[in-house]
């Protein structure tokens, strides 16, 4: 039989290579090849012509003996030293003479069928399909079966991909697709790796249908040592490709050059499972038996009555093996004492804690709980069309994919049913057990049968990860960004602050369409006129409470890897802090990172920390600049961390333009009842405990102070309060404090930066008394307003004061003259021209 594919067969003389890549492994290749040679017998009994290939990637000498041993003979040997199974496979390919090739790795197994049916599903797709397996049979070192969906099936969405790869490299694919679309290598030190999982995504891109053949295997064994457990246990990441770019994306999941599927649709089974006994034996069977006939229903009689015919023994007993090491154990009665508060599920289609979750959210007045969820869903949710499955994001997935979450959900429960039958009772079951002849310790795999993994519902993990980049990309308006601003949280009050600030010139510098604001940590809204209109905004921490902290990390990452993003500016997101550590050279390969400092914080024991403690020496060297508010904190950590001259430009000071809108206030009527303002946040760094000692020793003013606690305990200090100190409540911007009537503005601080309030109230022209400490003293210059010490008291604050009150009109000149200076020293064009140098970009950065 000829092939129709790639090169003609009396060009490359063969059909097929086979070429097995080797490097350290010795005995444990002999069912490998075994195997091999009992698929490429099937694929030559139907006329195909094979050829069999060893590429000995740098081996061992070991490895060397093993492979050149006389029972291997009939197979080409070739030496390689590429170190890396992508080069090795690009260096193999030109001495192979096969029109199509099938790789395998030198410790899995073909399934006896994979190499014929294989052939036949490619000669049926047509010459731009790549075929894989229908399943992959993890074994060993872990036991899960996971389904290869095609790339035209109602499951499959590329979102997928973000995460999880759909395929492997053991494939079967023409020549022309690896011509076409070399491995790249893997950099592992630089947080990149999983060449399989891009040359699926590439070769997808570039037209090429990614198919399967029924009822194929492929047999992998996870070691240890393997590619894949060294890359995720590095946290390597797939290379920010540009079909992965957030308005690439969607193509992948289109059929292959906008051509349809082949006729018949997709690949079909020899047929329907056979009337006989399980494929794994009768030993499981019976074990599951056993387990049906225990009836202990004391705890909750009506409850297990009403749960034991949806029982699903076989699976509890799979899924939790110390249940099945334990025959006396009654797994009904398990369930409802202990396994539902545990997170153990009943069947594989139903999710105890993902339903309770869904009750709760629904508004149902007290939501039944643990196993009664189980009960509620046999006897009334699921005939009301409520959502059963396992899989917290399942709801969000199905507008992912386009369908309705019903819809979604029967869909894969009947794929689940006929996979299994079909492994328990027909074709793919008897290649697992002509596999089993060879490996026998593939076999212990049968129990993962009933947890089956069908990305991307294969477990509420993938499911989750896989929803939540699809919602934020759909907050993104499923556009690229230049730019992402990650900040944890809206922060209190109308200021822009720093996030406002860089929106607002970075707007100016490359278009606010361009400008994409990214919330970590909590949720909230942002105060009108923060940011310029056109930023978009992106919540990302709703997604923080229903995925655990390394997840939500990858998750933010995936996110701003996909936006195809110039440059990100951390201000404040934890999340975005943290995933530095496990993906930050991943993230700097493609996108530099401009960590914003502020200011040190403290401990609740009063000790010194903070990001500038504890992060900045972690990734300076990841940086491509460092930015602060303040030349304190600037030449602070130049100083403290011996930065090297030659990086000391890293380190940019951004300072915070004044807000040119604000008017000066007018001055208060003579004669009347001094007022001294105080605004910000209740909270310890902002010593409202000193307010309020400063207040009750001058009775002859009144202190009106606005605000609210934000974090820590600092508003606990004004629970006592003297006479003339008035709580005002919330503010939503400064201009809504009634300044007019004020006659100085106090502020007090523990540690600071260059807070937003002060330059606010400088533009107003009102006096000021001050902490000066941090990077306050850069706005409360000695001559024009009353700086105090950071460590004075409360006396030193109540002298400054009386002093301002004795003499207003000085008092309000210098202040006049604060305003002046800061309004030529703080201005829109020199914050543009520093935070276009932070990005990288010259000041016009188009």
């Amino acid at each position: 039989m000829g092939a129709a594919w790639g090169k003609s067969c009396l060009a490359e003389r063969f059909d097929l290579s086979v070429i097995v890549t080797a490097h350290s492994e010795t005995v444990v290749s002999g069912p490998t090849m075994r195997a091999a040679d009992a698929a490429i017998a099937m694929a030559e009994a139907e006329g195909h012509r094979v050829e069999r290939m060893i590429a000995l990637d740098n081996a061992t000498a070991a490895t060397q003996a093993f492979f050149h041993q006389p029972a291997l003979d009939h197979w080409t040997r070739i030496e390689v030293n590429g170190g890396d199974l992508g080069r090795t496979r690009n260096a193999i390919l030109p001495h192979s003479r096969g029109a199509a090739i099938a790789f395998l790795d030198a410790d899995d197994l073909f399934s006896e069928n994979w190499l014929a049916l294989g052939l036949r599903r490619l000669a049926e797709t047509g010459p731009r399909a790549i075929v894989h397996p229908e399943l992959n049979w993890l074994f060993d070192g872990t036991r899960s079966v996971f389904q290869k969906i095609e790339q035209d099936d109602p499951l499959f969405t590329p979102y997928h991909f973000y995460f999880m790869n759909y395929y492997d490299s053991l494939c079967l694919a023409p020549r022309a697709a690896h011509e076409e679309i070399p491995y790249v290598h893997r950099d592992i030190p630089a947080g990149l790796s999983f060449q399989d999982w891009q040359f699926a995504i590439e070769t997808m891109a570039a037209g090429w249908r990614h198919v399967h053949a029924p009822d194929t295997i492929i047999f992998k064994r996870r070691r240890d040592a393997s590619l894949v457990t060294e890359s995720r246990s590095r946290d390597a990441l797939v290379r920010a490709i540009e079909p992965m770019a957030i308005d690439r994306v969607a193509d992948l999941a289109r059929a292959a050059k906008g051509e349809p599927p082949p006729p018949g649709g997709q690949a079909r089974p020899a047929g329907p499972p056979r009337p006989q006994g399980p494929l794994h034996g009768p030993d499981f069977d019976a074990r599951v038996e056993r387990a049906r006939q225990l009836h202990n229903d004391r705890d909750n009689p009506r409850l297990y009555a009403a749960i034991k015919p949806q029982f699903d023994h076989a699976y509890y007993l799979a899924a939790n093996p110390d249940i099945a090491a334990q025959p006396a154990i009654d797994p009904v009665a398990h369930y409802i004492r202990a396994g539902a508060r545990e997170g153990r599920n009943p069947t594989p289609f139903f999710g105890t804690q993902p339903y309770a979750r869904r009750l709760a959210g629904s508004g149902m007045k007290d939501p039944p709980t643990g196993a009664a969820a189980f009960q509620h869903w046999i006897q009334t949710g699921r005939d009301a069309g409520l959502i059963g499955a396992p899989f917290a994001g399942l709801e969000t997935l199905a507008a992912a994919l386009g369908q309705n979450a019903q819809g979604l959900e029967r869909a894969w429960q009947d794929r689940f049913r006929t996979l299994r039958s079909r492994l328990l009772h027909g074709a793919l079951g008897e290649q697992v057990a002509r596999a089993a002849a060879f490996e026998p310790i593939i076999e212990l795999t049968w129990p993962a049968v009933q947890e089956l993994r069908i990305p991307p519902l294969q477990d509420d993990l993938t499911t989750r990860r896989t929803a939540a980049i699809w919602d934020l990309h759909r907050q993104a308006g499923n556009r690229r960004a230049r730019v992402v601003i990650a900040v944890n949280r809206p922060r209190f009050g109308g200021a822009r602050r720093m996030e406002g600030h860089l929106a607002h010139a970075l707007a100016d510098l490359c278009g606010a369409e361009n400008v994409v604001l990214l919330t970590t940590d909590a949720g909230g809204t942002l105060p009108p006129g923060r940011l310029p209109d056109g930023v978009r905004v992106v919540d990302a921490s709703a997604w923080g409470n229903r995925l655990a902290p390394k997840q939500h990390q990858r998750l933010v990452v995936e996110l701003i890897r996909s936006l195809k993003a110039e440059v990100v500016f951390n201000v404040n997101s934890r999340t975005l802090w943290d995933a530095l550590v496990p993906y930050g050279n991943a993230l700097a390969a493609s996108c530099r990172i401009v960590p914003c400092l502020l200011c040190e914080e403290r401990s609740d024991l009063g000790l010194r920390t903070g990001y500038p403690l504890t992060r900045f020496y972690k990734h300076f060297d990841l940086a491509g600049a460092v930015c602060t508010d303040s030349h304190y904190l600037a030449e602070k950590l130049r100083s403290d961390f011996l930065v090297p001259p030659d990086q000391a430009g890293k380190l940019i000071v951004l300072p915070g333009p004044v807000d040119t809108t604000i008017p000066v206030a007018p001055i208060p009527e003579p004669g009347s009842r001094p007022q001294v303002f105080w605004a910000g946040r209740l909270d310890p760094q902002k010593r409202p405990d000193l307010l309020v000692e400063i207040a009750r020793a001058m009775p002859e003013a009144d202190f009106r102070v606005w605000g609210e606690q934000v974090m820590g305990a600092g508003a606990e200090g004004l629970r006592a309060v003297p006479a003339n100190l008035k709580l005002e409540g919330t503010y939503g911007a400064f201009t809504d404090l009634p300044v007019h009537q004020a006659s100085a503005f106090l502020y007090t601080s523990g540690w600071d930066g260059v807070p937003q309030i002060l330059l606010e109230v400088a533009m107003s022209g009102l006096p000021i008394v001050g902490t000066a400490i941090g990077g306050t003293p850069e706005v409360l210059d000695p001559e024009l307003s009353r700086p105090v010490p950071g460590s004075a008291g409360p006396d030193a604050y109540v002298a400054q004061l009386r002093d301002v009150l004795a003499a207003p009109d000085m008092a309000r000149k210098q202040a006049l003259t604060l305003r002046d200076s800061l309004l030529r020293l703080r201005t829109g064009d020199a914050y543009r021209g520093l935070v276009a140098r932070a990005a990288g970009w010259s000041v016009d950065p188009a």
